[in-house]
């Protein structure tokens, strides 16, 4: 039986929901709390140092920051203090930037300058001094161990730089197991390319989940949830991935998604838009949802995919007693490393 870790995704809306998220996650044996940094949200380094008191055995992180909206040396910083409150247990999660840009108006990093910043928050996370816009800078209290740093990984050109250069990556959508394989693929190819050893590079597969007594209400709690995720999905997985031969979205449906993605008054009007286009049967694919033994089944089958080493599980039921207590009493206690 494959072994892996599980982290919980926690989208918190309110800051209400930190502390017993963080409770019932490190209950359950969840081993980290990655909270999302968006506006969207409660702010991700207060969110952070909040989670990692309520679950003093979790590690937390970032899924994920980016360098755009925090500049790299004040972030190198945050994550510094954190892990020298926390004895070390953080982990950064990094990408070009997603909801937490477009929100407010702003590109993604250029990949660039994605690659040069985060050069930049690994040499301040390392102890080093760097020269930084014209002047040397070191961090004040640098952690004593440079703690992970894994990227968001979606398209070819992140496969390539998680591959060679991260700790690891963050795939999404991490609910199909046809998209894990090819995405895992590619990024173990770049690190025996790079002359690392694949076994090295720690993947997680990122997903939605809703665990519910029928498939039919675990469909329809999940679904204004994940508009962007299923956008995305149905943007930038090759459609021969998944066995098709189109592509998944029509050339006037990306174009109208693409224009309401940035808006957030809109997230909802996206979800029911993607539903009606998509269907079920994506939905299913890109996530994992359904009654405790169709989660259970689908779980087995992301494990099985080579090279996964964490599953970070975003709840979005109703009432999460039963996704908790399936993962709780169920799942995690099989497949926990």
């Amino acid at each position: 039986m494959t072994k892996i870790d599980f982290g919980l995704g926690l989208r918190a809306r309110h800051p209400s929901l930190l502390q017993p998220a963080s409770r019932d996650a490190e209950a359950a044996g969840f081993s980290h709390i990655w909270l999302y940094d968006s506006p969207r949200t409660a702010e991700a380094f207060v969110a952070m140092a909040f989670c990692a008191m309520a679950a003093p055995n979790c590690i937390v992180g970032t899924a994920v920051s980016n360098v755009e909206t925090r500049d790299p040396t004040v972030m190198a910083n945050g994550f510094a203090t954190l892990s020298t409150l926390t004895g070390g247990r953080v982990a950064v999660g990094l990408g070009l930037g997603d909801s937490s840009v477009k929100f407010i108006g702003r590109k993604p990093a250029s990949f660039d300058t994605f690659k040069e910043k985060l050069g930049v928050l690994r040499a301040l996370l390392s102890g080093e001094t760097i020269e930084y816009n014209g002047r040397s800078l070191k961090l004040p209290v640098p952690p004593e161990k440079c703690p992970p740093i894994l990227i968001a990984a979606e398209r070819p050109r992140t496969f390539e730089l998680a591959g060679a250069a991260c700790d690891g990556a963050i795939i999404s959508p991490g609910g199909s197991p046809r998209f894990l394989n090819y995405a895992v693929g590619k990024i173990r190819e770049a690190a025996k390319n790079a002359g690392r050893d694949p076994e090295n590079i720690y993947i997680c597969a990122w997903t939605h989940c809703v665990v519910a007594e029928t498939r039919r209400a675990a469909l329809d709690q999940v679904r204004p949830e994940v508009g962007r995720t299923l956008f995305k999905a149905a943007l930038r997985v090759p459609h021969q991935v998944l066995g098709r031969d189109k592509p998944i979205l029509s050339d006037d449906m990306a174009r109208r998604a693409v224009e309401n993605v940035t808006h957030q008054e809109k997230e909802y009007e996206l979800a029911e838009e993607m539903r009606g286009a998509l269907g079920d049967e994506l939905l299913e694919e890109f996530t994992l949802v359904g009654t405790p033994d169709d989660v259970a089944k689908k779980v087995q089958s992301i494990t099985e995919v080579e090279g996964v080493k964490h599953l970070i599980i975003n709840f979005h039921a109703k009432d999460r007693r039963l996704s908790t207590e399936v993962f709780r009493d169920r799942i995690i206690p099989t497949y926990r490393r």
